[in-house]
């Protein structure tokens, strides 16, 4: 990433996308959003969440979730 002006916390990201910091962390696993681990915290490129949103669509909510659960832990279950 270029400018940590264009980093978020996983806790923004998270609820800019209505789901939770560990949905964005596996985004982030998977390769769906660009994050970088800056003294043990993990950030968000804006410019990232951005093109996901476009990307994913309202629809989505953000959720990599398979729902084979119905915990509702992910935001993916209501």
């Amino acid at each position: 990433m270029t400018s940590t002006k264009d980093l978020l916390s996983v806790a923004s990201a998270a609820a800019a996308l209505k789901t939770t910091p560990l949905n964005i962390l596996m985004h982030i696993k998977k390769g769906l959003l660009a994050g970088e681990e800056i003294d043990g915290s993990w950030f968000v490129s804006g410019a990232s969440l951005d093109r996901f949103r476009a990307e994913a669509g309202a629809a989505a909510h953000g959720s990599l979730c398979q729902g084979k659960s119905h915990c509702g832990g992910c935001g993916g279950k209501e």
